[in-house]
């Protein structure tokens, strides 16, 4: 019989082949496949949750003549943001977070730049971390940008806010209703502990508007969850796609594989 050590490893590599933990990094989780999806020629991107502009940098790659809404609430982060994509006209920046609605929050770092900043303050003592650094920040609604902004389509909004994903969404209530949003990528992992929700409260937000969702995986492709199940919830850094499901229908097989069984 093996350990259980032995055996919670093999589990977690298992999963993480399947995309179940796998979203940590831009380049090797699989979730750029996501631009396939996409078939503007000059794309929207509301990039929320910029850090410091990698995500952006390479949509803006396959895309020359997209256009990306960076928004990031983190005066650190804001200013290699700016270094890093000075210049470009196809790109701006907003320096606030987004959520359900606008306000002032506290933002929890670990360090000056980090990956780990949060609206909550999560317990990591585990692993050895202390969030310890607090700012307060100004939020306001994805629905509030669309509409001063005039927006009519929104071809990809990509969310990494660390664990209040589903607080942009609902913020973002009067964009899916009407079309605005044509597809959704959002993470999900050990953040959602701390923020108290969980993968099934995704499936119902995207279920009232005709979205079904998909699981990234590290090997470029999308495998779509046809339903719901209780084995989903693994809290582990994951990335997932929403939209319409003729949208991943349409793709080829080599990049979106079939519903559960």
């Amino acid at each position: 019989m093996i350990s259980i050590e032995t055996a919670v490893l093999i589990s977690k590599q298992l999963l993480e082949a399947q995309g179940f933990g796998a979203g940590s990094y831009v380049k090797t989780s699989g979730e750029l496949r996501v631009f396939d999806l996409i078939t503007a020629d000059a794309p929207v991107l509301f990039d929320v949750g910029g850090h410091v502009g990698e995500y952006t940098e390479e949509f803006l790659r396959r895309f020359p003549r997209g256009r990306s809404y960076i928004f990031e609430p983190s005066a650190n982060h804001l200013a290699l943001l700016r270094q890093r994509l000075a210049g470009r006209p196809e790109v701006q920046i907003f320096p606030v977070g987004l959520g359900t609605e606008p306000g002032q929050v506290p933002l929890y770092k670990d360090q000056d730049v980090s990956g780990l900043a949060s609206f909550s303050k999560r317990r990591l003592q585990y692993l050895g971390i202390e969030m310890e650094q607090v700012g307060i920040v100004t939020i306001t609604t994805l629905d509030t940008i669309v509409e001063e902004i005039g927006l009519t389509g929104v071809d990809l909004l990509k969310i990494d806010v660390e664990g209040h994903d589903l607080a942009v969404l609902r913020g973002a209530s009067r964009a899916m209703e009407r079309g605005v949003i044509k597809l959704v990528q959002f993470e999900f992992g050990g953040c959602n502990l701390d923020s108290r929700t969980n993968l099934q409260d995704f499936f119902y937000f995207f279920e009232a508007y005709d979205f079904a969702i998909g699981v990234i995986q590290p090997a470029n492709r999308i495998h779509l969850l046809d339903r719901y199940d209780e084995f989903f919830e693994h809290y582990r850094t994951t990335n997932f796609v929403a939209a319409p499901s003729v949208v991943f229908t349409s793709q080829q097989p080599a990049h979106v594989s079939g519903r559960n069984g």
